[in-house]
């Protein structure tokens, strides 16, 4: 079963889930299934090199202090970005006897390795906003990507018409967002002659590749286009600066990103960028789901959270200068 989450609740559910059972002393009684607490927590995580992926983590090890009775320790890894170092790292948490894993993977296929390891050894799973292939897990946590690239595909389409030319910047190949959040977008605009793609680049999800992909396509496609569509905002903001310094002004392309960070709603309210989709990293409320998990308790298989697309007319809403991300 799928439980979908919306941004309010999200905000409150960690912090409900914590005062719940991390205030409760733990039952002598009560039947753990993977052994009795304290636990070790550890976390998978591709790259801490970004700080959306950062925060995930974060965030999961801020809301373990809730559990001071139940959460000895929480530890991460950090892949650098790499399938190989991920699943080094799945097999260095597993061999230092943590109780449960969360995992936010690389790539889906790449990642198989891992997360047969990590049924091997009888430890429960946590994913976090990138699916892995079939369903050994007990819980992931994501937005539906295939929804976020739909949505803002409409919104495109409502604000440009159905004659333009766009470029895209790619998250990371085979990662299961790069590839909804494609499918989703182009679903809204096959079948429309004119429209028409001009080019496409992966930045990985990371600012500065997406800055000489900007540069090289102005060389290439300068006057033609008259939309950007990036799957994260990071990449959107790479390619804003480089808008900057080529002398364009807020507003002279039709800019589009995906996250909800906080500079990506100060850019919309710039007048530079004219979307996002806010999309949650889950860190916390993963954690709350993990100790649910090691508790025995009846868990969702799958949280969907609710992916907002946030435009000049409700940046307002959702803008905190507080807070890096509407988590």
């Amino acid at each position: 079963m799928t439980y979908f989450i919306d941004r309010r609740l999200l905000l409150g559910l960690a912090t409900s889930f914590g005062l719940a059972l991390g205030c409760s002393a733990p039952s002598m009684a009560q039947d753990y299934p993977y052994g009795p607490p304290p636990w070790m927590i550890g976390f998978s995580q591709d790259t801490m090199d970004h700080p959306w992926r950062a925060y995930m983590v974060t965030s999961a090890q801020a809301q373990s202090e809730q559990y001071p009775d139940l959460i000895e320790d929480f530890i991460f890894t950090d892949a650098g970005g790499t399938n190989e170092k991920q699943i080094a790292d799945v097999e260095d948490l597993i061999s230092r006897g943590v109780d449960l894993i969360m995992m936010s993977p690389r790539e889906a296929q790449a990642l198989v390795p891992a997360v047969e390891a990590i049924k091997e050894a009888g430890i429960p799973l946590v994913v976090l906003d990138r699916e892995v292939v079939g369903e050994d897990y007990n819980v992931f946590i994501g937005g539906n990507n295939l929804q976020i690239g739909e949505e803002l595909g409409k919104y495109v389409l409502e604000q440009v018409g159905e004659e333009f030319k766009y470029l895209e910047i790619e998250g990371i190949p085979g990662a299961t967002p790069t590839i909804q959040r494609h499918e989703g977008f182009t679903s809204q605009i096959e079948g429309k002659p004119s429209i028409e793609r001009l080019d496409a680049q992966p930045a990985n999800y990371d600012l500065a590749p997406a800055i000489p992909i900007m540069e090289d396509w102005l060389t290439k496609y300068r006057g033609q286009f008259q939309v950007i569509y990036a799957h994260n905002d990071p990449m959107i903001l790479g390619a804003i600066n480089v808008l900057k310094e080529a002398g364009f002004e807020p507003g002279d392309v039709f800019l589009v990103g995906v996250d909800g960070q906080r500079e990506a709603f100060e850019a919309i309210q710039d007048g530079w960028l004219q979307a996002t989709a806010i999309y949650a990293t889950g860190g916390a409320l993963g954690l709350d789901m993990a100790v649910r998990v090691l508790q025995g308790q009846p868990v969702p298989q799958r949280i969907t959270t609710e992916t907002p697309v946030i435009t000049p007319d409700n940046v307002a809403e959702f803008y905190d200068s507080e807070s890096q991300y509407v988590r």
